[in-house]
């Protein structure tokens, strides 16, 4: 008779795997950080962007763009990029097939990756075509990624092709779509679109947003009945508010008011997750006289709760964010000092934060965090500087 195994021993054999793949005492910063785990082997060209996801079964998944030689249009050279996908499973990584890219020399940018409910990657990101940016859609099903070329989605503006967010649902990309739409103030609608298998094209949902007013940064995710809530930001770029919304299934519901802490001012890359009920963790950066201040709030079914104060010392950027086991926020985010970034990262426990830095030196630059949560814990990857050119790094928060 086969017997379920037990969530807490399924946990305890990854976080077993994960201590014998970390090798020994190897820790970020050189000191008491998180401890480094050994990312794929990659090429020795430098890495522009990454993202990472664990998947349902505990497994994790990394996405990287790696410059790939050149090549020339008529406007001149460019550099040209690639993009791959790993898994790691039992302990050792694998590539999961080739380059993803279309079309090759092409320059490709804005990264996304995404898994479903049953754990079927998603990857999306920008792929330059007649010198024009085009969003692009691969999924991993059935050993293999699809071949969607047909499926693109055109772009308004350079501002339109990086308002985005995805998420993955039943083998699907779906997502937070930005058009200029050609309004006479050129406002940009924020839209729900998945692709419509009959009909051969992408369905759109009525705009999240209001229409009166400039709206951008949108990030998605869907709660376990596959509706998605979005948090996004509206108003002029210097008088913003951070909103938050749900889909009833027939229409867009406001969750509180604006999450700023202030007044409507300068804001920037808010970031979304949810815990198991549905309700929402948001992270955003704000302008604090003239420093850009990191903020953390959470819905709890009826209002929106503060985490805590500024977790930043210097001006932060790029904020990424999971929730742990216990459905607590781990936050991650890139402080600049002089000509040097570097990531940080914050836990939430017992009302509040624990800081930390990840560089693995203090004189290294370092960008594009990215969390992730699995049953072995939080998982945060960055790319980080090495003899001149940016590597993966690895490391277990928890």
């Amino acid at each position: 008779m086969n017997l379920p195994i037990d969530r807490a021993v399924r946990r305890s054999c990854v976080a077993i795997l994960l201590a014998l793949w970390c090798g020994p005492s190897a820790t970020a910063g050189g000191g008491a950080g998180p401890a480094l785990l050994r990312p794929p082997a990659l090429s020795a060209d430098p890495v522009r962007e990454l993202r990472i996801v664990a998947t349902p079964s505990g497994d994790l998944l990394l996405a990287t763009m790696q410059d790939h030689g050149g090549g020339h249009s008529w406007r001149g050279k460019f550099k040209a990029r690639v993009l791959r996908v790993y898994r790691l499973s039992q302990g050792q990584w694998h590539a999961l097939g080739g380059i993803l890219n279309y079309n090759q020399p092409r320059p490709i940018s804005n990264l996304d990756l995404a898994t479903d409910a049953q754990g079927t990657p998603v990857a999306v990101w920008n792929e330059n075509y007649g010198d024009n940016d085009v969003v692009v859609f691969r999924a991993y099903q059935q050993g293999a990624w699809t071949n969607w070329p047909d499926r693109y989605l055109g772009v308004s503006s350079p501002a339109a092709a990086r308002t985005r967010a995805v998420a993955a649902r039943a083998g699907e990309p779906v997502l937070i779509h930005g058009e200029y739409r050609g309004n006479p103030d050129r406002q940009t609608w924020l839209t729900y679109r998945a692709w419509d298998a009959a009909a051969q094209t992408w369905s759109r949902s009525v705009p999240v947003n209001d229409l009166t007013q400039y709206s951008r940064s949108p990030s998605v995710a869907l709660d376990a009945q596959g509706r998605p809530v979005v948090a996004y930001l509206q108003g002029d770029v210097l008088g913003s508010a951070v909103l938050v919304k749900r889909w009833t299934g027939t229409a867009w519901e406001t969750l509180g008011g604006p999450l700023n802490r202030g007044g409507p001012r300068y804001l920037a890359s808010p970031v979304l997750t949810l815990d198991p009920a549905g309700r929402p963790t948001v992270a955003w950066i704000e302008d604090l006289a003239g420093m850009d201040a990191l903020y953390v709030s959470s819905w709890n079914g009826q209002r929106w709760t503060a985490r805590g104060g500024r977790l930043n010392a210097t001006s932060a950027t790029q904020p990424t964010l999971t929730l742990d086991r216990h459905g607590l926020p781990v936050v991650a985010w890139v402080e600049d000092t002089g000509s040097i970034g570097r990531v940080n990262a914050a836990t939430w426990a017992a009302g509040a934060w624990r800081r930390l830095e990840a560089n693995t030196a203090h004189d290294r630059d370092a960008r594009s965090p990215s969390l992730t949560s699995s049953a072995a814990g939080v998982m945060l990857a960055w790319r980080e500087d090495s003899g001149g050119r940016y590597r993966v790094r690895l490391a277990r928060l928890d």
